[in-house]
């Protein structure tokens, strides 16, 4: 069976729900506010207050994900807290390295576009399939 949450199958029942129901929670709050931003026209450059509105948003959502999921490895054993550093380390650590390398062949002149920003759609999918792969080398 193909679990949703990776990261909360091996934490205690009520852990596992807390993070769930706030994460959960989280999203839908982000998704509003995204509805909301470009329904009144948010992202034009003349709307430099409304702009700086939803980055603080995304600011704060990425503050509170974060410490869910702290909260959330926090309450799992060792080994299972081991395992999600491990991925961690690896998921980010090739982010790191992805962006530096694009970086570098930009520098050179090798036609690379690289926007940060992309650096996170690299490091959560590294992250979850280093967990994938963590987690079955320590079954």
């Amino acid at each position: 069976m193909f679990d949703f949450i990776p990261e909360a199958h091996t934490a205690p029942p009520a852990a596992r729900r807390r993070y769930i129901w706030r994460t959960l929670g989280l999203v839908a709050a982000l998704l509003v506010g995204f509805v909301v931003f470009y329904g009144v026209g948010g992202g034009q450059p003349e709307r430099a207050g409304l702009n700086m509105a939803m980055v603080i948003l995304l600011i704060v959502f990425i503050a509170a994900v974060v410490f869910e999921m702290i909260a959330l490895i926090r309450s799992l054993d060792e080994l299972q807290q081991r395992i999600h550093v491990l991925a961690w380390a690896i998921g980010f650590g090739l982010a790191v390295h992805v962006a530096f390398i694009c970086g570098i062949a930009a520098h050179l002149g090798l036609g690379v576009r690289f926007d940060p920003m992309l650096v996170i759609l690299i490091a959560v999918p590294g992250y979850y399939i280093s967990l994938f792969l963590v987690g079955r080398y320590y079954r």
